[in-house]
């Protein structure tokens, strides 16, 4: 069974604004207040809720997605190469890895640098997307 402080979670992340690490004042104490939970819960629940970043659904499928690929990529070129370091497939194989891992870091670095997430534009006129429902991740 979840615990009971869970609903608190949900409150405590819809009162920090999109991307900033900082709650609102709630609307009255009794909002804040669970039958179950401690002050001291309560404020872990802040904290972990500001932890997570914001991220629309299809960033966050698309990091991952990348981050699958490399690992896939490196297995390939490891098999490609065993004992083989000096053919031509072998080089190909890791041209691969390495074009792979500079579009994840390209993504990465796109995400930390904007002030919003990279499908922001897109979501803003498509909000009914799946791509554009808000998840929360750690990085």
């Amino acid at each position: 069974m979840a615990s009971p402080c869970l609903a608190s979670l949900f409150y405590a992340a819809s009162a920090l604004p999109a991307g900033i690490g900082t709650r609102r004042s709630p609307p009255s104490a009794r909002a804040w207040h669970h039958d179950n939970c401690t002050h001291h819960q309560l404020q872990r629940l802040v904290v972990a809720a500001a932890a997570a970043k914001r991220r629309y659904k299809g960033t966050a499928r698309k990091e991952a997605m990348l981050a699958e690929l490399v690992e896939r990529k490196v297995a390939e070129a490891m098999e490609a190469c065993a004992g083989r370091e000096a053919e031509a497939g072998c080089r190909v194989a890791w041209d691969e890895v390495e074009e792979v891992s500079q579009a994840r870091a390209d993504l990465r670095r796109r995400i930390a640098e904007a002030p919003s997430d990279p499908l922001e534009p897109f979501c803003a006129d498509n909000p009914a997307d799946d791509d554009c429902a808000v998840v929360y991740v750690d990085d």
